[in-house]
């Protein structure tokens, strides 16, 4: 029922749990997580947090061959993609990143976080890029530098055009009703004894 007595205004700004797209200042790691999906698919999952408690989240998944990547070479080239994007975070934190050769998705995911677990603490204060996903989800940025020390004074970090910087709009989109289907959940029936009639 809509009554104009009991109609209100919410005046009040909102806040969001997520940190705001573009380049944002004095974020830390909050955490780092190797997990399996119901399906059995194994991805790293890196949580940053700013001092307002505001989170983003950056998952790596392993590449498999598709339509996109059809050679041994075109999977190793997105491989090598992936692992510099990671150690451009461990590298905030080593002057080098530990030299290191890894045989799997697994090993590399477990190495990272066994490599960053003891880090979290410091909370180390970083530049991070974050934008929106096609679906409209703030995340960390996967082109170029997203992520540097705070201390390093002219920053690195660009903001390209691919980044996606507003939210991408989609209407609701309303389902026609299906003229076959039933709306009763009891059974069509045609005949007095309740057989169908075929």
């Amino acid at each position: 029922m809509y009554n104009t007595k009991t109609a209100t205004t919410n005046n009040e700004e909102f806040t969001s749990n997520y940190i705001p797209v573009g380049i944002n200042e004095n974020i830390t790691l909050k955490s780092i997580s190797v997990e399996k999906t119901p399906n059995g698919r194994d991805f790293l999952r890196i949580t940053f947090e700013n001092e307002s408690g505001q989170t983003a989240e950056m998952t790596e998944w392993k590449n498999e061959k598709n339509m996109w990547i059809k050679t041994d070479e075109d999977l190793q080239r997105r491989d090598n993609i992936q692992f510099g994007r990671i150690l451009q975070l461990i590298e905030c934190y080593f002057e080098k990143a530990p030299e290191v050769e890894l045989k799997s998705f697994v090993d590399m995911i477990n190495w990272v976080k066994s490599t960053l677990d003891p880090i979290i603490a410091t909370k180390k204060k970083l530049r991070l890029k974050c934008i929106y996903d096609k679906n409209g989800y703030v995340r960390v940025s996967q082109n170029g530098i997203y992520v540097e020390p705070m201390d390093i004074k002219e920053t690195q970090i660009k903001l390209f055009k691919r980044d996606l910087l507003e939210r991408p709009i989609k209407a609701d989109i309303e389902k026609p009703a299906d003229p076959l289907a039933t709306t009763s959940s009891t059974p069509i029936t045609d005949t007095p004894n309740g057989d169908l009639p075929f």
